[in-house]
Order: structure tokens, then C-alpha cells, then sequence
């Protein structure tokens, strides 16, 4: 029983992610590795058109069900111990979640936990630092399709969270109904970014420190910042050896929203070559970063690749291990 594989199913409101791996615990250094056997994600829009009516559309329930399918069967060819399968921002804000998750048990067997704004940003700092040290204090953001993630840690322990109504599935179809995007627009969508990160910028301005001793790092995670980093490094296919762990400067993003915000999603396509379903999302996901970065007055972010599903899997190696199966 020792060391077998668990599995975590990550269940976004733009993008599906599964993950089969081992944990190990380094009790000396206090941190936790694991080691990936199989890894998979594609991009649902679950929770497109949610911002309109506040129902998920039959179409994104007919293709996330599908996914889920194919994960449930590559589940199936593992030794895998213990499943854990959570939702986000799409299904708490549903109000046809309840639907959404009878039908996915009839289908695939999974029972789908979902998770508050604050358990996810918890489970979600906890998978950011895999292989990261954890900085005396660190500001961690999730941006993600449904919400976006605060988390103020310290030594990689949480001590404020707060999930913030910004969601890039949200954003870009509320601000992103012309291609290229109109200026006016882009205007509208500042604004309303920013007002909603100033309702809760307060407690971490406190807290946040700029000197050069105890200085604060901002880590951020999820497609945006990825991708982004990717868009930086010029590749032409994601590598997650040189995204993992890697800079990005305010500059490079700013420069990089000017780009992207100005031409159309056919010729954003050759700044992201890799991922051409995230060409409309990946505006308001970049301008959501560069406000944080400009209102928190961070000058670069470390890159991770790790999130929620290393964090899920991480949770499951601790009741595992409480049970004796470790």
C-alpha cells in the first residue's frame, strides 16, 4: 500500500485538469514532492454564460461530462489508491450545478466535492510552493476562469485569503464581444478590476513588505500566468521545466497586454501558438495580473506551474496517511 498513486481531479470553470501521482513528505524541510505519472487538461468553458443567466449552457455540460469520462477511464488504469475530484467558481455559482453533478456520477462514477473560494485558495498555496521555496512571506495568486485567488502566507502557512469575483471566462465575455477588443472596453474592464481588488487591498497592504531584508515575493499560478510566461520565453510548445519556478517582469506583462489587447485573436495566435483557446481569455487574465502587480507595487512574479491539483493530492496523502496507508 505503500506510496501508491492518488489522483486529483481539478474541475474549473474554463479548464479541466487531472493529475495521478505519488507524495512524499520531507519531515526535516517540512515540504512536500511528488512524483507525476500520468497529467492531463483541456479546456471546457464550463462556465460560459454563467455571467448571463446564471445557468451552465448544455453544450459545456455535454463536453465537460465527456472529459470527465475520459478521465474516470484513464483513473481506471492505475493502481490509484485514493480519488479526489473538487469543482470551483462554475458550479458554486450554477445554479444547475446540483444537474451537473448527478449527472457526472450517473456517467462516471466520481463523486464531485464543491469547494468554497477559501478552501480552494488553501489547497491552492499549498500546491504553488511544490518545489518552490517557501519565502518568509509570500502573496500568492490563482487567477483562474471563475475567481481569482488571494492568498497572504507565511513560511508557505496561509494567513489571509480572499477569493475575488474575477474570473477570465467572466471577464472575457462581458468586455471582449468585439475582436480586436474596443479601447472602451478595455477602459471598462481596468475599472472594474480594480474596484474589486481595492475592496479587499487593505489587510495585505499591512502586511506586504517591500524592504530588500524581508521583502514579500508574489507567486502566481494558472493558465494566464503560465501561458504568459511561456509568451515571454518565445516557445512555440508549453515545456514545464522552463515555466516552473520561472520571472516575469511588470514590464514584460504590460508589454505583453499591449500586444495582445490591440490586434485580434488571429494574430494573438502567433504570440501563443500553442494554446489557441485561451486567445480571448488570456486579455483580461494579463490585465487582472498587471493591476496586481501595479496596485500591490510588485515588480516581478515567480512563475509556478503546481496549484490546486498538487494541492488536492497533497491533502489526500495526509488522510491517507492518518489511516495508516503511508
Amino acid at each position: 500500500m505503500k506510496n501508491r498513486p492518488l489522483g486529483a481531479i481539478d474541475i474549473g470553470t474554463n479548464t479541466f485538469r487531472l493529475l495521478i501521482a505519488s507524495v512524499r513528505y520531507n519531515p526535516r524541510k517540512d515540504i512536500y514532492s511528488i512524483n507525476e505519472i500520468f497529467s492531463d487538461r483541456t479546456i471546457t468553458r464550463l462556465g460560459s454564460g454563467i455571467s448571463r443567466n446564471g445557468f451552465l449552457k448544455n453544450e459545456a455540460i455535454k463536453k465537460s461530462l465527456t472529459v470527465l469520462g475520459k478521465f474516470s477511464d484513464i483513473l481506471s488504469q492505475y493502481d490509484v489508491h485514493n480519488i479526489s475530484a473538487v469543482a470551483t467558481s462554475a458550479l458554486r455559482e450554477a445554479k444547475n450545478s446540483d444537474e451537473f453533478l448527478k449527472k457526472a456520477k450517473a456517467a462516471t462514477g466520481l463523486n464531485i466535492k464543491i469547494i468554497s473560494g477559501e478552501e480552494e485558495a488553501r489547497k491552492t498555496a499549498s500546491g504553488m510552493l511544490i518545489d518552490i521555496s517557501a519565502p518568509d512571506t509570500s502573496l500568492m495568486v490563482d487567477i483562474g476562469g471563475g475567481s481569482t485567488e488571494l492568498i497572504f502566507s507565511r513560511h508557505g502557512k496561509p494567513s489571509i485569503v480572499h477569493s475575488l469575483n474575477l474570473g477570465v471566462v467572466y471577464l472575457a465575455g462581458k468586455y471582449m464581444k468585439h475582436d480586436p477588443p474596443l479601447k472602451e472596453d478595455l477602459i471598462k474592464m481596468d475599472r472594474y478590476i480594480s474596484q474589486e481588488i481595492g475592496k479587499i487591498v487593505k489587510p495585505y497592504l499591512k502586511l506586504i513588505s517591500h524592504n530588500s531584508k524581508l521583502k514579500t515575493a508574489f507567486i502566481g499560478t494558472a493558465g494566464t500566468i503560465t501561458t504568459l510566461a511561456a509568451v515571454a520565453k518565445k516557445l512555440k510548445i508549453f515545456e514545464h521545466k522552463k515555466i516552473h519556478a520561472a520571472r516575469l517582469t511588470r514590464r514584460k506583462v504590460k508589454n505583453i497586454f499591449c500586444a495582445i489587447s490591440a490586434v485580434s485573436s488571429h494574430e494573438r495566435g502567433k504570440f501563443i501558438p500553442f494554446e489557441p483557446s485561451r486567445l480571448d481569455i488570456i486579455v483580461p487574465g494579463t490585465l487582472i495580473l498587471l493591476k496586481l502587480m501595479e496596485i500591490f507595487n510588485f515588480k516581478e512574479i515567480t512563475v509556478s506551474n503546481y496549484g490546486l491539483r498538487e494541492g488536492v493530492l497533497i491533502e489526500l496523502y495526509k488522510k491517507s496517511e492518518k489511516k495508516g496507508f503511508n
